[in-house]
């Protein structure tokens, strides 16, 4: 509050209207000059829709004639100033910044924590498929794989013979994950302990007459992919497709899901938490791609490759030898191959000998039984052991002793008559067929890929492809094995 002798008066309503104050006292001094001072004796302070005019002492210094001094030329006034609002206002900034800055490592920090949880659910799905590789491979597997193992292959009746590396080239595909080792001992094999596969044996040899060439090409020049004449193209593309095709063959396929596009943060941190969810989806999909091929690689051994020896039937078709399995030749129920190979006749014609690899530890002792000069003790061993079908064929002088067979005379009698029993059983059963192996072989190729349909490995197959010369004698070999309506299962209508 400003406070001086009153000289002269003023109406408060007149200094009002220039200074954007409430007045309650003031005066005016006219000096020798005739100037006037206004003095401002108590005054508070108002807000005006404009702006700030200045405190009282302000105009009293700048001897400013409010009846002569319009408001705008109060704008040029230095405005009030008051520390201690102004320290309020800038507590306040400063909690306002913390509370922002909180917020955004808050928020960064939960955007961060949710990459690494999904970082984390990836990489247990790609640990749980290595754990279930490995499982299977314990448990089917056999152990000192190597790339230079010799395996033979018993391919629809003909014995081809390849190494481990050569099968195996083609990388990620079914014809990779049947020779690889993983399920060796859930193959489907045949009296000799060859792998057994039901396809057409000539174009079999054309897929690893291939694999043998890509072996020692360079990599920037591999050879031009199998082929055959037009009348064989069909079959071996179903083959090309069944080994080395993939029910989910696309990577790394569609997305899972859309990514939202995280942008409330600085450009590079927007830049580079997008690009990391980018790879994490990338890699999701790798993950999915990879568990879903083993699925299929599980399915497709289970349904092709697996089954007992007891179920290959081999054929002689007029001197040419020929193997499928009964499912195969049951395909379409109607047909005489069906009735003709049926579980029960087959085991009436007499060929149970197969069975003894698949005999139990119990069965084993019944058959040593019955072996003529055995003595019933010895019997239980083969219990006492566990010794299968299998490991029966496989016993030699020491395998026996170990088992606890001590006479001398005991063991050259089991001897004798596990040889004779391997002669028995490695002596296949063979069934003539007595027709043309060309025409034969057509209807056995169109009944593997029905079979193969049947397995959801394959589409639905077209009617075979007949040289025209041939087309007579074939239609009448089908309607023989076909007859009636049956045959337009194979001949069309």
């Amino acid at each position: 509050m400003l406070s001086t002798r009153l000289n002269h008066k003023v109406s408060s309503v007149e200094i009002a209207r220039f200074a954007l104050i409430k007045v309650n006292k003031f005066a005016v001094d006219t000096g020798p000059s005739s100037k006037k001072f206004p003095i401002i004796l108590q005054c508070d302070s108002v807000l005006n829709p404009g702006s700030r005019l200045g405190n009282p002492e302000d105009i009293f210094k700048a001897q400013i004639d409010p009846s002569k001094t319009k408001r705008d030329d109060f704008d040029t006034l230095i405005p009030p100033y008051d520390a201690g609002a102004k320290m309020d206002e800038l507590e306040r900034t400063t909690k306002r910044l913390k509370s922002t800055v909180d917020d955004h490592h808050t928020s960064l920090s939960a955007e961060i924590q949710k990459l690494e949880d999904e970082k984390k659910r990836i990489q247990d799905k790609l640990q749980n498929l290595e754990e279930k590789k490995q499982h299977y491979a314990n448990e089917y597997g056999i152990p000192n794989v190597k790339d230079d193992d010799v395996i033979e292959i018993n391919a629809g009746g003909k014995i081809i013979a390849a190494r481990r590396c050569t099968l195996c080239q083609l990388k990620g595909t079914r014809l990779e994950a049947l020779f690889c080792g993983r399920w060796e001992q859930k193959l489907q094999r045949d009296n000799n302990g060859r792998i057994f596969l039901d396809i057409n044996s000539d174009l079999f040899q054309v897929i690893v007459d291939w694999l043998n060439l890509l072996s020692i090409s360079p990599e920037d020049d591999p050879p031009q992919p199998p082929s055959v004449d037009e009348e064989h193209k069909y079959t071996l593309n179903h083959l090309k497709a069944l080994f080395t095709g993939r029910r989910h063959s696309s990577f790394p396929g569609s997305p899972a899901k859309i990514l939202p596009v995280v942008d409330r943060f600085g450009d590079d941190v927007n830049k580079a938490i997008n690009e990391r969810w980018t790879s994490l989806q990338e890699l999701e999909a790798g993950a999915t791609f990879l568990d879903n091929n083993f699925e299929d690689e599980e399915q497709f051994i289970t349904s092709f490759a697996t089954g007992c020896t007891s179920d290959i039937i081999t054929l002689n078709v007029s001197g040419t030898i020929m193997a499928t399995k009964r499912a195969t030749l049951q395909v379409v129920d109607e047909s005489m191959l069906a009735q003709q190979f049926d579980d029960t006749k087959w085991t009436e014609q007499g060929c149970d000998n197969v069975r003894v690899k698949e005999w139990t530890p119990d069965e084993v002792s019944n058959w040593t039984k019955s072996v003529k000069g055995m003595q019933e003790d010895v019997s239980n061993l083969f219990i006492e052991n566990s010794i299968n079908g299998t490991e029966l064929l496989a016993l030699d002088r020491d395998g026996l002793k170990d088992i606890g067979v001590k006479r001398v005379g005991t063991i050259c009698l089991l001897l004798e008559e596990i040889g004779a029993m391997k002669e028995k059983v490695n002596k296949e059963a063979v069934t003539l067929i007595e027709h043309s192996p060309y025409c034969f072989g057509k209807i056995l190729d169109f009944l593997r890929l029905k079979h193969l349909n049947s397995l959801e490995l394959t589409g639905v197959p077209a009617l075979p492809s007949v040289c025209e010369h041939k087309r007579g004698m074939f239609e009448t070999v089908v309607r023989y094995y076909f007859p009636g309506d049956c045959s337009t299962l194979v001949l069309g209508s």
